[in-house]
């Protein structure tokens, strides 16, 4: 069956991570992906790994991880070439590039000229900060972007320098939302019949990360920094513990029942943590705690203490390496991850493909690995394979939804929410904060209207009486409308766990009309309590279970989970793609989607090279700080002022003289010529660069290595986010006046669309202000049985229960 994407070709001009992954997704939806490589190739094909260490252009697991189902074809960009390009420009319907303004000028590319000559055209760009602003033609690099986005100073050790969460996570994120903004562009060409420029800054991507510290930083002053294991800046009489601790044999995140506090008690039999002095204040005894957990730990395994930990509805999660999740049996059931041959090479190489059930969308049934550089280069030189050019590999990722993607794509209109009403605001809110202020509510529900309902009554079990109006609930509970062209409600989402749908009676295959997305974050056989779980653990299981948290940490010390869980809010841009991709199928054919989306394996796929590396060579990653394979050096150095830091990324030989020559250290750069030189007077290098450094601020370090054309950028907190020139010339928060808080940042997703931007309409919704509205008008439910279902406690009109 074609996927949602066939007929579409799309013309890829971009390496590295951010833009292939942007086209191997399309590619994953059917979409015709011609690939146009530099002379030598890809730059990610000489990153590895390879089979047996061996060098081979033709077997870099992360190329083929990021290129799986593209064609490709040649031509040398960097002289302003561009004939490949030119000759198929009239044929495309969206181009990607990844060059940024200068980049395009010297390879004669002029964006507004393509657009004027091609209308329907979708040109989706991206770079390290956007077309546009003081830092447009910065040099950046993952660790750059991961650092001036604000996502460096929330990983790490307090202690310590801040910490890059292991591989591209911010990368991959950007790639992720260009694909979004390119669906996005072309459901709007549906309607208007052009194309537009989609431009993605991969800056902005990392400030998307951070889950709404931002706002912390803005209503009070509050500064997140890193924290080790341990969750962000909560007060003391926050629950605890949330940490990864080691065990006999590895590493366990421990996390409490945040409404039973005592059942760690249960789990561990010491005194203490029974203690009412304790138990009121669990974060404040959070040394004593992990003295306590480590002792017990000590002497037994994971899998010992995750199943008497689970059997106590306590949930704690083995940190698991990427070797022993691809040998996980739920994950080798769902076919999470494939094996593709690569003809005339090396023996198959793993990658993943996690969609379990897309109908029509049928990213599942096809794959292959990718383009070869000696096959395109033969066939400029000798014409056409008869073997043909690899085949679309329809390999795509989805994860659970989040709306605030689906309103800067066309806005969604209202949300019928089942969660237990919490009095608290997280991530260091407390009980004297008002409802109204919670950050995180309003980062993520805003443009909204709001109906709260109780999601754990057994609606299968319910009294006569009460059958028809808890049943409407049930069937509004969990939706979420993304209005589409015709401004018909196509599509609906939950994010519930099996127990929970079962007890609201939903079964989606047997729904009728269009069926909605299903979200879980694990499956039916890990207790996650339903909705009563609470989303900070769910997120640090799931980076502990996919293998992320055993590759983030520094080289001498624990597992550790990055900034402020990358895992949600990578699931909800890959949700909101597929959303995207459905709508479109069901406008060109009139069929309806079905959905099934998971978490941890929108997480599988920003792991790729580490998976391919143990399916390669039998070898699990372990974990190495800031440094790189290739770029040295590669890390955080101490500035002038408090906990300040500028990153630093040198690339090759040009940078590492040009660096030597800013500090005043000219004779470095021949006794360490070479990136295995500098790797070996490590230690050295770091000494001379922060006797420099700390002689001024981050912001002017960064502005000098920038100006001698070596990668940096300051690590910014979320304060200095709100403030910094280029966020704001970029347009990186989006400030709304919200009742009864005031004036409130909500940071902007990371793509912009130059036709049919999406401004942010209204603030988040009061607590169930909308709860007569959608009972009454939208749902057609009688006063009296109304009344019933807010004395039964099934509708909430304040908030009750603890919680963070």
């Amino acid at each position: 069956m074609a996927g949602a994407l066939a007929g579409i070709r799309v013309l890829e001009l971009a390496e590295g991570v951010s833009g292939p992954y942007c086209g191997k997704l399309l590619a994953g939806l059917g979409a015709d992906v011609i690939k146009v490589e530099p002379l030598n190739g890809d730059r990610t094909r000489r990153d590895g790994p390879f089979p047996g260490d061996a060098p081979n252009a033709e077997c870099s697991g992360l190329f083929l991880h990021l290129n799986t189902g593209k064609r490709s074809t040649i031509a040398d960009l960097a002289t302003g070439e561009g004939t490949a390009v030119t000759r198929l420009l009239p044929g495309a319907d969206v181009v990607i590039t990844s060059l940024r303004p200068a980049e395009l000028a010297a390879a004669k590319i002029d964006l507004d000229a393509w657009r004027a000559e091609y209308p329907a055209l979708v040109i989706a760009s991206v770079t390290g900060f956007g077309l546009n602003g003081p830092y447009a033609d910065y040099r950046g690099g993952e660790l750059i972007t991961y650092s001036l986005g604000g996502y460096a100073m929330l990983t790490g050790s307090p202690d310590r320098e801040p910490l890059k969460a292991y591989g591209s996570l911010v990368e991959y994120q950007a790639g992720a939302q260009l694909a979004l903004g390119v669906m996005a562009a072309l459901l709007a060409r549906e309607v208007t019949g052009t194309g537009q420029v989609v431009d993605c800054a991969a800056m902005q991507a990392a400030t998307f990360l951070l889950g709404a510290v931002e706002q912390g930083a803005h209503f009070y002053g509050r500064i997140h920094r890193r924290n080790g294991t341990r969750l962000l800046g909560f007060p003391p009489e926050h629950s605890y513990p949330s940490t990864i601790r080691p065990c006999a044999d590895g590493y366990v995140h421990c996390h409490s029942n945040n409404r039973f506090l005592d059942l760690l008690g249960v789990l561990i039999p010491h005194p203490r943590l029974a203690a009412p002095d304790l138990l009121s204040s669990m974060m404040g005894h959070a040394d004593e705690v992990d003295a306590i957990m480590d002792e017990w730990l000590a002497d037994k395994t994971r899998e010992a203490i995750v199943s008497s930990a689970q059997e106590l509805r306590l949930p704690f999660t083995e940190v698991r390496e990427p070797g022993e999740v691809m040998s996980e049996p739920h994950h080798r059931e769902r076919g999470s991850f494939v094996t593709i041959e690569h003809p005339g090479r090396t023996r198959p190489a793993a990658g993943s493909t996690i969609s379990d059930e897309c109908d029509a969308l049928d990213v599942r049934s096809r794959a292959d690995a990718g383009p070869t550089l000696r096959r395109e280069l033969d066939r400029q030189r000798n014409g056409p394979d008869p073997a043909g050019d690899a085949e679309e590999g329809p390999e795509a990722t989805f994860g659970p939804p989040r709306d605030r993607l689906h309103e800067r794509c066309g806005g969604t209109d209202r949300l019928i929410h089942p969660c237990r009403p919490r009095r608290r605001g997280d991530q260091g809110g407390s009980a004297g904060e008002p409802t109204e202020g919670c950050r995180r509510r309003c980062a993520s529900s805003r443009r909204r209207r709001s109906l709260f309902v109780q999601p754990d009554h057994d609606f299968q079990r319910t009294q006569p009486r009460q059958a028809q109006s808890r049943a409407r609930c049930r069937d509004g509970g969990g939706t979420r409308a993304v209005p589409c062209p015709g401004g018909e409600e196509r599509c609906r989402g939950a994010e519930l766990s099996p127990r929970v749908m079962g007890n609201l009676g939903i079964d989606f295959r047997n729904a009728p009309g269009t069926e909605p997305p299903h979200c879980s974050r694990f499956d039916a056989r890990v207790r996650t309590f339903g909705a009563t779980a609470r989303p900070d653990f769910l997120r640090a299981r799931i980076d502990a279970m996919s293998g992320l948290s055993h590759l983030t940490g520094y080289a001498d010390g624990p597992p550790m989970k990055p900034g402020n869980f990358f895992c949600d809010q990578q699931a909800g841009v890959l949700t909101a793609f597929a959303v995207c991709a459905a709508l479109r199928h069901v406008e060109r054919t009139g069929e309806g989607q079905h959905l099934e989306l998971a978490m941890i394996e929108g997480e599988f796929q920003v792991l790729g090279d580490a998976y391919i590396d143990y399916a390669m060579n039998g070898r699990e990653r372990r974990r190495t700080g800031n440094d790189h394979p290739a770029m040295e050096p590669h890390g955080m150095f101490r500035c002038r002022g408090e906990d300040a830091w500028v990153a630093i990324a040198v690339e090759d030989e040009r940078e590492w003289m040009a660096l030597c020559n800013l500090i005043g250290r000219t004779e470095m750069a021949a006794r360490y010529a070479g990136a295995a030189a500098r790797r070996a007077a490590r230690g050295d290098i770091a000494a001379a660069i922060t006797a420099w450094t700390e002689g001024r601020t981050h912001y002017e370090a960064q502005a000098e290595l920038q100006a001698a054309g070596i990668a940096a950028g300051a690590v910014l907190n979320a304060a200095e986010l709100l403030t910094d020139p280029h966020v704001r010339a970029y347009s990186g928060f989006e400030y709304v006046e919200t009742p009864g808080v005031g004036r409130t940042p909500y940071p902007r997703v990371a793509f912009r669309l130059s036709a049919t931007p999406v401004p942010v309409s209204g603030p988040a919704p009061g607590f169930g202000e909308a709860n007569d509205y959608i009972l009454r008008e939208l749902l057609d439910i009688p006063t009296a049985e109304v009344d019933e279902l807010r004395r039964c406690g099934v509708v909430a009109d304040e908030p009750t229960g603890v919680g963070h």
